[in-house]
């Protein structure tokens, strides 16, 4: 539906006249592209939420937060040009109209801690500066950072800003202290409180933005392409410091789970004489050997449609989109014809034949003792034409076989020695049939838990104590008590609305003003005495010591500290040298005297409490007991547990992470006991790639599998 709108409302359609044409300035469907680079895209943290996606429509970008805070993503409209070109030189560009269609496609609250989430988004066209100083009541900005919005009055021709903002007392739709989730798609039109248009979720719209250069205006139109209805027009005065022609489409998605889509990207003009545009041909639909395809053209502004099939014959049409079938492999070729005017042709090599469709990935992500292991069940859609859904079914040699189709994602917890036998699935492919030989039987060879290192043992290796961490204090790590990451619940017997019991919470390690919350204990181990032995202290285990690798710093200043919180695990300190700032981001560790037979997990926990775990104890538990037995247990919840090859190492953040335990697992016969343990590994900085081939922030890793060095691992 979102390609069908064709822009004919009257404010907007340009006044086509003999002699003048519409030339786009620029077209963007993304029906070309396979990566969101291709088409001008990028992120400064969060890339890996970047896509472009495929449907019965065609292709379109998507955005997707996921769990992470506030996160922009730009697209250059200039992309591919040289030097300080732009689409608009070389031309005398008056008036110009930009559209897209976009949607808001996921839901970002989260009523059962309202307070903790950001309804933030924004989505603007952005345009330079012109100012080269300080205007009064405006900040000159140069670029869109992470999680910025754009200026209020500057670097932008048009504006949608959420209303409901983040939580805070001042905010008027937070004075009753509820939800009031009825605002959160309420956004307010370049700036203005007064100017509020209510956006559905899930629902499709088309913005488009008139520039009249010399008047200094962008007036505006928001159109449903539900209610089939305009819902806003009106008219922005662009500021004498920002530039009239816009260069991008900036998008910024509140905390948390926000998802944007955006399709149809137009900058357009009119320009003397005739003109013709070259139409987008979309495959749409693959069905084994016949394939489906929508060709768009700029039909509003007069052009007729030329096609050659793969068959040889020839067709016209003058109504946008045209759709083709065909079960004959060939070249197609489509252009359009508007007066004089002939456009470039589009020319396609059309492949009739079935598509089979790409074997499931069988990963493992956890092992114990014998042939028990978990294994993960994936299939990457990204690379296969239209994008479908794909499903899977799988059986074991023992018996064991799906009751239907399952997702991908889908795990199966292997007990015994035996063959794991998946296929894929997807209307229109031919189906793919991959095996795993489970046959490799691990033996547990060590488990160093940090998190439960008494005094005792820290002391004998050197580590000192140092002030407890509580929330008054400590600026840089407090997250740990201030905002309560660690606690327990206590059933308290009384019941939901849907039934599920009520508990109340007790914190276990969190501000000193909290009944019964502890402070954390802290042991550090300084930088300068991080050597090639310290290194090994928990050996098979080693930290982050890198000294030898570059003679010039192997006095340990090139290294950040360790640092233990008792009761939580290791953390990377990120100071460095004399400790006086934070300037080291990441410790790279692992596992001496492994192969890539062998395995090893890590359970890791963060300050940001997504990955702590919060058991729920029966009624009649005391909080002493429910104290104890917190403490007793793993820290961790299982969402952040990583399992590598015992040659891969992992990059550990600083402050806010820490390793709660290591299990080291070695395949039967692998020989671990010749433990080296004055091995460097190297290229432990190597980048990460998702399944896709992008390039990831391996600080900041999702559920999932991704690629280090040629080898795969997984995220939990």
């Amino acid at each position: 539906m979102r390609k069908f709108y064709l822009l004919f409302a009257s404010l907007f359609a340009f006044s086509v006249v003999a002699n003048a044409g519409v030339k786009n300035l620029l077209k963007q469907d993304f029906e070309i592209v396979s990566t969101p680079a291709d088409a001008g895209w990028t992120s400064p943290n969060l890339a890996g939420g970047m896509s472009i996606l495929s449907d019965a429509e065609g292709k379109m970008f998507q955005f997707d937060l996921g769990n992470n805070n506030n996160r922009n993503a730009v697209m250059n409209f200039n992309y591919g040009l040289e030097g300080d070109a732009t689409i608009y030189d070389g031309q005398d560009v008056k008036n110009y109209t930009v559209s897209f269609t976009w949607c808001l496609a996921k839901n970002p609250s989260s009523t059962g801690n309202a307070a903790n989430v950001q309804y933030s988004t924004e989505l603007a066209l952005i345009t330079p500066s012109v100012a080269t100083s300080d205007v009064e009541g405006w900040k000159i900005t140069t670029g869109i950072n992470n999680g910025q919005y754009a200026a209020n009055d500057s670097l932008r021709l048009f504006a949608l800003t959420q209303l409901k903002g983040a939580y805070s007392a001042e905010n008027e739709y937070w004075t009753d202290n509820t939800d009031n989730s009825n605002y959160i798609y309420d956004f307010y039109i370049n700036g203005d409180r007064n100017q509020v248009v209510t956006l559905e979720e899930q629902g499709w719209y088309t913005i488009t933005v008139n520039v009249d250069t010399e008047a200094r205006t962008a007036t505006y139109e928001i159109f449903s392409l539900m209610q089939n209805d305009v819902l806003a027009t009106g008219t922005y005065n662009i500021p004498e410091y920002a530039s009239v022609y816009v260069k991008g489409l900036n998008v910024l998605l509140g905390r948390y789970n926000s998802l944007a889509q955006i399709d149809d990207v137009k900058v357009q003009t009119t320009v003397d004489g005739d003109y013709a545009n070259a139409p987008t041909v979309a495959l749409t639909g693959v069905n084994m050997a016949k394939r489906s395809y929508l060709i768009f053209f700029e039909e509003s502004a007069g052009e007729i449609l030329h096609i050659k099939k793969t068959d040889g014959t020839e067709d016209m049409a003058t109504v946008s989109p045209y759709a083709y079938e065909t079960e004959t492999s060939g070249t197609m070729e489509a252009w359009t014809e508007n007066g004089t005017a002939t456009s470039e042709r589009v020319v396609i090599d059309v492949v009739a034949e079935v598509i089979p469709l790409p074997a499931a990935n069988i990963d493992i992500t956890k092992v114990n003792a014998g042939y028990v292991k978990t294994l993960l069940m994936t299939v990457d859609n990204s690379t296969v034409p239209t994008q479908p859904s794909i499903t899977l079914t799988w059986s074991y040699s023992n018996g064991d076989q799906s009751a239907g189709e399952v997702a991908s994602g889908a795990i199966y917890e292997a007990s015994e020695k035996g063959t794991l036998t998946v296929t894929t699935h997807a209307y229109g492919f031919a189906e793919t049939t991959v095996t795993f030989e489970n046959n490799t039987e691990f033996a547990v060879h060590c488990s160093i838990d940090f998190q439960h290192m008494d005094e005792a043992t820290l002391t004998s290796k050197g580590f000192t104590e140092i002030d407890p961490l509580q929330a008054s204090n400590m600026s840089g790590e407090n997250n740990w008590t201030a905002r309560k990451r660690l606690w327990f619940g206590i059933e308290n017997g009384e019941t939901n609305a849907d039934g599920s019991a009520k508990y109340d919470t007790y914190v276990v390690y969190g501000p000193a003003e909290t009944e019964g919350a502890e402070p954390i204990r802290r042991f550090t181990f300084p930088a300068a005495n991080l050597n090639q032995e310290a290194s090994r202290m928990f050996a098979p285990f080693y930290t982050w010591y890198t000294g030898e690798a570059d003679p010039a710093v192997a006095d340990g200043s090139d290294v950040a500290g360790l640092k233990m919180n008792y009761g939580i695990g290791l953390i990377n300190t990120g100071l460095k040298g004399d400790g006086s700032s934070i300037n080291y981001p990441n410790g790279i560790v692992g596992v001496d005297g492994l192969t890539d037979n062998d395995y090893f997990i890590l359970y890791v926990v963060s300050d940001y409490g997504s990955s702590s775990a919060h058991p729920i104890y029966p009624v009649g538990t005391t909080p002493a007991d429910g104290r104890a037995m917190y403490k007793a247990g793993n820290i961790g919840d299982g969402t952040n547990v990583q399992v590598l090859r015992g040659t891969e190492t992992f990059s550990l953040y600083r402050i806010d992470t820490a390793i709660a335990r290591v299990d080291v697992f070695n395949a039967t016969g692998e020989g671990i006991e010749e433990v080296n343990t004055g091995a460097i590994v190297s290229d432990h900085n190597a980048p990460v790639y998702n399944l896709n081939g992008v390039q990831m922030n391996s600080n900041n890793l999702p559920k999932g599998v991704y690629v280090k060095q040629g080898k795969k691992f997984i995220v939990r």
